[in-house]
Parts: C-alpha cells; structure tokens; sequence
C-alpha cells in the first residue's frame, strides 16, 4: 500500500467516524440509515455517465454485496436494541480487519508480513477493546456483535474482490451504491411504513449529507483495495473507531478508554511505516 493511498484510506476513516457520531445522536436510525441510502442512490445515479456501467464479471460480487450490505445495516440495529451501541460498534468493528486479512492471506495469498500483522492485531485488539467494558453484557447482544463482525469482513472481501475483477474500482463502487441505497431505502419506507416520513422529516438535511460523506468514504475504501491488501486497507479503515472515540470526548463529553485508543493508533503508525 502505497504511502498516498494510505492517507486516502485514513481520510476515509475520519469520515466514517464523523457520519457515524450523527448516526449515534440521529434519533431513528433506520429512518436514518434509509435516508443515508437515498443519498448513495441520488449520487450514484448523477455519476453514472461520468464512470460507466460495471462489467459482467463484477454482477456476482454486486449482488452478494448489496445482500450482506442489507443484512449488515439490519442486523446492526437489531443488535443495538440488545446490548450497547459503544461495545456492539466496538466488537463488530474490532473482529473485522482480523478476519479480512485471514482470509485473504489463506485464501488470496496476501502477504503483509510482520509488520503488517502485528499493524492489524493492534488495531483490531485496540478497537475491540473500545467495547470491553468491565461488567456484564448480554450474550445476545455479544453473538450479534460477533455476527455484525462476520458481515463486514464478508462485504469488504467481496468489495474488493469485486473492484478488482471489475477492472474499474469506480465503476464497481458506484453500482454498488446504487444498489445498496436503493434497497436501504425501500426496506426503511417498508418497515416504518406511515411514520417513516414523520420521522425522517427532522433528518433529511444532515442524513443526505451523512449519506454522501459516507459514499465518499467507502468509494476510497474499494479503490484502495483494488490497489492494496485487502486486511491492511480494512484495519487502516477501522481505525475509525478511535477517531470516533477522540470525537466523542471532544464534542459529547463522553469517557474515552486510553489503553484501546493508544493501541489502535500504534497500529496505524505500524502500517505507515510498513507501506513505506
């Protein structure tokens, strides 16, 4: 990974932490989540003159994309009604890069070396540790987080998987969020059905705003891994966690856990020097 990728990819990561604080204080967040999706809709369509149709090669990844994209997004919110937002995020998000770079070191021979996964275990040991709190959880809602973990590292193996046989990364993105958008927000409409205007009406400004940056966000996490290992891009992204943690001690007053937050910025300085 290249040293201008990485600081894309990082880019990126302040941005998931900046629309996943909205997404925290937002209220509803499948309403949220549905009008996030109208946004990835809106833009993609205004992009597709510029960046083309995907290939046929890319038509599988796509749609088992949008299906563990679905899934993910409802999945998520089932799990915040059971256990706590901080240490479902935490968890899910913490057993991910740890499973991308498993599986694309057994399965596509990946290699990032040493440096590269002691990088990965810091970030995901730190961001995992975000949500060990010391007293009790609910073990549905830890299965949930495990479960949630599961079906990031399967969209983002099929994400970059699926750019890199699509030829254009930019291409593949946009049809995704095409896609995914487009179903986000029929599921939303579908299961708040006469309130959902009621209670998306408060958050279609921020949520369409929210929407693009998250785009914008994941569109520079598939490039970067149509270009570079896939567990060093995921790790680099999830890192994330730890911005959103500086986030909410800075603007929420919230308790910030030093020890996870040390740990999963050593790990981002570890994979900058190995892309070096």
């Amino acid at each position: 990974m290249s040293v201008q990728v990485f600081a894309l990819v990082m880019t990126a990561a302040l941005i998931h932490a900046g629309w996943n604080t909205w997404l925290k204080i937002s209220g509803d967040r499948l309403a949220a989540l549905a009008i996030m999706g109208a946004a990835w809709a809106l833009l993609a369509v205004c992009m597709l003159p510029i960046v083309g149709l995907p290939a046929r090669e890319a038509a599988g990844f796509l749609a088992a994309s949008a299906v563990v994209h679905t899934v993910y997004a409802l999945t998520l919110i089932s799990a915040y009604r059971v256990g706590e937002l901080n240490v479902i995020y935490a968890i899910s998000r913490g057993i991910g890069p740890l499973l991308v770079t498993l599986v694309s070191a057994v399965a596509l021979g990946e290699a990032i070396g040493l440096a590269g996964w002691a990088a990965v275990l810091l970030v995901a040991g730190g961001v995992a540790g975000f949500g060990l709190v010391r007293r009790r959880h609910a073990p549905a809602g830890l299965m949930l987080a495990v479960f949630v973990g599961c079906l990031i590292a399967a969209y983002t193996v099929l994400d970059g998987l699926g750019a890199r046989a699509n030829g254009s990364a930019h291409a593949y993105a946009n049809a995704l969020f095409l896609i995914t958008g487009t179903v986000l927000l029929a599921v939303g409409c579908a299961l708040r059905r006469g309130t959902f205007l009621v209670l998306a009406r408060p958050l279609w400004g921020r949520g369409l705003s929210a929407g693009v940056l998250a785009a914008g966000g994941y569109w520079i996490v598939i490039w970067a891994m149509s270009l570079a290992p896939l567990g060093l891009v995921a790790a680099t992204r999830e890192s994330s966690v730890g911005i959103a943690a500086l986030l909410g001690w800075l603007v929420l007053r919230e308790r910030v856990r030093w020890v996870p937050l040390v740990m999963v910025f050593a790990g981002v300085a570890l994979i900058r020097v190995a892309v070096l």
